[in-house]
């Protein structure tokens, strides 16, 4: 698929997406930004399509051969998808794989250079584990578990901070909640946000405190697991949500490990957006190269 109508495409209905509430009310009229938006999806849906349609009549990837496949290709192949699903999956992966990404890592460097010795902590658990900055180690499943500290720092950023502040479900069957029933086919807005501040779940909620994922009991890590839904949960979960968490987790570990960071302001950026919840202006700070050690002069 051609990258950069595709890009086109995504941009007026990420902007569209980001705007206030009201402006998002369903509507038929033509010559709006929401009528431009319906176009853009429908040029993506044709794009998709079709680029689905090549891809069936490819042969599946043999992973013997020493040829590989991309996502879309995976997607196909599996066979246990429809067209419709394959073309949802695949417009997920694309629209939300880039900002929410994006945005989570600014807030992950907010957070990790706005708490005392958080950064240079971070720093010794990657040359422990990358060894020297200049080095190119190739990361896999190991790194990824040797990173605790990067990985609860990430975790505890998405809890307070994460991409989405509301998420939305159509209930497939009657749901009792409560004294409340919830009939099939209702839209229910739920909020991850909220979630990871519920008093009920999180201890000091608003408190930013990667060491509240240490040592819990298996109590404490159901309640933990049922809280902490930055990605969802369920059937519906983000495609994307293990691929989110590698990348933000080496990423924060190679910058410690290489940059010397300080935010240029001593205020929090605020927070704006529904669908991505971006840090307005961004998270500002002053970059340098980190500084040698005695032992690399």
């Amino acid at each position: 698929m051609p990258a950069a109508e595709i890009d086109r495409r995504f941009a007026r209905a990420q902007r569209y997406l980001s705007s206030p509430l009201y402006r998002q009310i369903p509507h038929p009229f033509p010559y709006t930004l929401r009528a431009g938006v319906r176009n853009d999806r429908n040029a993506l849906d044709a794009l998709i399509d079709t680029a689905i349609a090549s891809s069936r009549g490819r042969p599946a990837h043999d992973a013997d051969s020493g040829e590989s496949g991309d996502v879309l290709d995976a997607l196909v192949h599996q066979g246990d998808l429809s067209d419709a699903e394959i073309r949802d999956q695949v417009k997920s992966l694309i629209g939300a794989g880039y900002d929410t990404t994006a945005s989570s890592m600014a807030w992950i460097l907010w957070e990790a250079t706005t708490h005392p010795q958080l950064w240079e902590h971070l720093r010794a658990e990657a040359d422990l584990v990358f060894g020297p900055p200049v080095a190119h180690r190739e990361a896999d499943d190991r790194t990824l578990a040797a990173l605790d500290l990067a990985n609860r720092t990430m975790r505890e950023t998405l809890r307070l901070h994460p991409a989405s502040g509301v998420g939305a479900r159509e209930a497939a069957t009657d749901v009792r909640v409560g004294s409340h029933t919830i009939a099939k086919g209702t839209l229910v807005l739920w909020s991850p946000y909220l979630a990871g501040r519920d008093p009920d779940t999180w201890v000091d909620a608003d408190r930013f405190d990667p060491d509240r994922f240490l040592d819990l009991d298996d109590v404490q890590r159901a309640i933990t697991d049922d809280g902490w839904v930055p990605f969802g949960r369920g059937p519906r979960m983000c495609v994307g949500f293990a691929l989110a968490q590698m990348e933000l987790t080496l990423i924060v570990a190679r910058l410690a490990q290489r940059l010397d960071l300080a935010p240029t302001s001593p205020r929090p950026p605020e927070a704006a957006g529904l669908v991505v919840s971006l840090p307005v202006g961004g998270a500002k700070m002053f970059v340098t190269p980190r500084a040698p050690t005695l032992s690399e002069c």
